[in-house]
């Protein structure tokens, strides 16, 4: 590129010639003539030239392309770019289309396409971010994952690969986990931030549906319940990256790459066969990757830089990691004042049937919230069918008939009779399910009814010998009429084979 305003300082202030000038500068002597001529004409003098820009000078002495250049008119851009993403349109007719509507100034297709493709030059831009110390941790998993191996078949199964990445010191955390659901993502998020040692104010999830519900263009976005309270406890905000925006965390896309490159490259041909020796093979080399120098940060490693930018602006960690937990959000209470959660039933104060609660399952207890306010907590029954109440919940006339039926049925069996009692008592042990036992014992009473209390009596006494404790085996006998019967003694109701020719008897299998 010419140095128009030293040439100019040289032509005007000197006294050098055209040749002497053009060697100094490193460009034509008739260049320089040619300068020569341009300021003598436009009459200008250096203390004029002096206040003029390298732009400005050029504009003025160099106008003569410019004003011979024809005017064209120039299409809508942005309008030409909308109509080229659509299907089956080409430049050629776009170009055709513009050509006809335009009278004068029309430029040539060659000219068409050349604008054409430096406005696309401009959609590329791309803005450089500035990364503040301790504000955003970028979390993403690998599209690349690392096996394990059965050592019994050989088989490999795809395990998945979390990295979380700091914003100011690109100093990167990689753990591989069984799988991308909500436990293995809260567990990889708890471990990469005891990992840096602290909290940043800003977590940037990619939009996986174990970080986000729904992220609607325009709208406010809807975060998975659980990672909202690991958030809370760590005193730490969730900003999801725009979907399909993946320059909003260009940092872990990269550390991404450099990870695959460092790390699954050089473990490609080693072989696992749990996620322990994997994630301690991954964990010595991303110790390496951190601590090498890198050349476009004066020499610094991911490490040091850590330790001068990010470390210093962390948040401290809570004193307790925070304990998984799954929600349900806008569970309705039924008419039992109860809610399911696995198969299993926890009560809810009977005022609220027909309100919408959420609930929130840790591996011990149920938690049960009505507008933020926690409504019941119970130990977390893994029993199908479980139904667990608490006496406070329940209505006055519940309560009442609820503590009281067990004792009237154990009144009631002891006065049917010793065997009877003994039988409810071996099923309330045995089961351990009071509802149950309770069932039993109205089955009990229904068959004292229908078959009458001494018959009962016996069959109990009879199940008691059989050493079971069903029911079920209480009907049998009483329906059977084996209640009296000895062991291997025929039922009262038995009758003997009649005599017939297509009876074989005992003697033809003799």
């Amino acid at each position: 590129m010419i140095p128009i305003k030293s040439l100019c300082r040289m032509v005007l202030a000197t006294s050098l010639s055209n040749r002497q000038i053009g060697g100094a500068l490193h460009v034509s002597h008739n260049t320089v003539a040619r300068y020569r001529e341009r300021l003598t004409v436009e009459q200008l003098r250096w203390d004029e030239v002096a206040h003029l820009d390298e732009q400005a000078l050029d504009r003025r002495l160099n106008d003569g392309r410019e004003r011979l250049r024809r005017r064209f008119v120039e299409p809508d851009w942005s309008h030409v770019y909308a109509e080229m993403q659509r299907r089956a349109v080409t430049l050629t007719l776009l170009y055709e289309e513009y050509a006809e509507g335009v009278a004068e100034g029309v430029m040539s297709e060659t000219e068409f396409r050349r604008r054409y493709a430096g406005y696309q030059r401009t959609r590329g831009l791309v803005m450089r971010q500035v990364h503040r110390p301790g504000e955003c941790l970028y979390l993403d998993f690998s599209g690349m994952r690392p096996f394990l191996t059965d050592p019994a078949t050989g088989k490999q199964t795809p395990v998945e690969l979390f990295l979380a990445v700091m914003g100011a010191s690109r100093k990167t955390f990689a753990l591989a986990v069984p799988s991308q659901k909500l436990p293995d993502w809260i567990n990889a998020n708890t471990k990469a931030l005891t990992f840096f040692g602290g909290v940043p104010m800003y977590l940037v999830p990619d939009n996986l549906k174990s970080a986000v519900i729904s992220h609607p263009r325009g709208e406010s976005v809807l975060l998975n319940s659980t990672f909202s309270e690991f958030a809370t406890h760590y005193g730490t905000t969730i900003l999801p990256a725009r979907p399909h925006r993946p320059k909003d965390k260009a940092h872990v896309e990269l550390g991404v790459k450099i990870v695959q490159r460092w790390i699954l490259a050089r473990l490609r041909n080693r072989i696992f066969t749990n996620l322990h020796d994997l994630n301690a093979a991954i964990g010595e080399l991303l110790e390496r990757m951190n601590a090498k120098p890198m050349r476009g940060c004066g020499g610094k490693s991911r490490s040091q830089l850590f330790d001068e930018l990010d470390r210093p602006a962390l948040q401290p960690l809570p004193v307790e990691a925070y304990t998984f937990a799954e929600w349900k959000i806008d569970v309705r209470v039924g008419r039992d004042y109860h809610v399911r959660w696995d198969d299993a039933y926890y009560s809810v104060p009977y005022t609220l049937v027909s309100a919408k609660v959420n609930v929130k399952a840790t591996a011990t207890v149920i938690m049960i919230f009505h507008r933020d306010r926690r409504v019941g907590l119970h130990p977390r029954s893994y029993v199908v069918g479980h139904v667990s109440t608490l006496p406070e919940h329940q209505p006055q006339s519940h309560r009442a008939y609820s503590q009281d039926q067990p004792a009237a049925i154990l009144r009631w069996a002891e006065s049917a009779g010793k065997a009877t009692h003994r039988f409810l008592l071996c099923h309330i042990e045995q089961y351990r399910r009071p509802a149950l036992s309770l069932q039993a014992g109205r089955g009990l009473q229904r068959l004292a009814r229908e078959y009458g209390q001494e018959r009962l009596e016996a069959a109990c006494e009879r199940a008691l010998q059989l050493h079971a404790s069903s029911i079920k085996t209480v009907r049998s006998l009483l329906k059977r009429g084996l209640e009296h019967a000895a062991s291997g003694a025929p039922a009262a109701n038995d009758e003997p084979t009649p005599a017939h020719d297509n009876v074989r008897g005992a003697s033809y299998y003799q």
